[in-house]
């Protein structure tokens, strides 16, 4: 296994140009699908107090004493991105659909503690579209594993991942009574590239969205997901399984029909577009929050 050393957290912006550069060289046939390399890439990292603040007020949350696990993921994506723009990874960044979001930790993390951050892409496997892989993040405060995050990724068209199956019928989906209602406005995205680092084009607005196949920008999913997270109210302070699967993006500005459920420990939410005219309601996204 390779291990990459970060001194400090690799910028959006290196990352991106990366991701540009590995498109003009795929575009080039200079690369073609292999094997997930095997490395992983680390940092240690403490929490920017006042960006964090930044953070939980625009995701609907307190400043607490324990860090929001979506923080924590928008902390350890450029070591995932650093690794997604690598010469030696076999498929390319730009494109790649976020599917599935999954935190599990053990106890919340305080914001003055430090964290040591390892980075990892593995588990290929095909689906219907492509090829879903994952990259983990686990996170170590003084050699303990406290969290790991693992974000699913589909890249269309691969079959690095082995034969696809066929596409499995869509579940047709009825919604609920909505509990809130969200309003985004059009910069909402660049917004949450602020307090996140994610400033990927396809967020910000619709002069950057459209080269990538985009009318209007589309909001980040860790940020409904953050959100939906705050609105379950299970606060971050103990064990908790956080997950998320994203089934249709968010367009800017817009409006999200919101609810939450609870049975036992765990809370169920889901967001989703009202049906207009002909077009039946269209969910974008489900998940749920358990307390450990």
């Amino acid at each position: 296994m390779m291990v990459i050393e970060h001194d400090k957290l690799p910028t959006f912006g290196q990352t991106f140009s990366a991701a540009a550069l590995q498109a003009v060289r795929m575009k080039a046939g200079k690369e073609s699908e292999g094997t997930l390399p095997d490395t992983q890439a680390r940092a240690k990292v403490t929490a920017d107090r006042a960006v964090y603040a930044d953070f939980a007020h625009l995701v609907g949350d307190s400043v607490a004493t324990h860090l929001h696990p979506g923080y924590i993921h928008a902390l350890g994506f450029p070591l995932t991105m650093s690794l997604l723009v690598r010469k030696d990874f076999p498929l390319p960044l730009l494109g790649m659909l976020h599917m599935t979001n999954r935190v599990t930790q053990t106890r919340g993390i305080e914001a003055g503690e430090e964290m040591e951050m390892i980075a990892s892409i593995g588990n290929a496997r095909p689906h219907y579209a492509g090829t879903l892989l994952d990259s983990v993040v686990t996170v170590l405060v003084d050699g303990e594993e406290v969290l790991v995050d693992t974000a699913g990724y589909l890249v269309r068209g691969s079959e690095l991942g082995g034969p696809r199956p066929e596409r499995p019928e869509r579940e047709e989906f009825t919604p609920g009574i909505p509990t809130a209602q969200w309003k985004l406005g059009a910069d909402a995205g660049q917004r949450y590239a602020k307090v996140s680092g994610d400033a990927n084009p396809i967020h910000l607005n619709s002069l950057t969205s459209r080269p990538f196949g985009f009318k209007k920008p589309i909001i980040h999913g860790m940020y409904s997901a953050s959100r939906a997270y705050s609105a379950t109210g299970v606060g971050s302070n103990g064990p908790r399984d956080w997950f998320v699967e994203f089934e249709a993006p968010i367009a800017l500005p817009g409006k999200v029909q919101f609810a939450t459920s609870r049975e036992g420990n765990r809370v169920s939410y889901e967001g989703w577009r009202e049906g207009r005219g002909d077009k039946p309601a269209r969910r974008h996204f489900n998940g749920y929050v358990e307390r450990g």
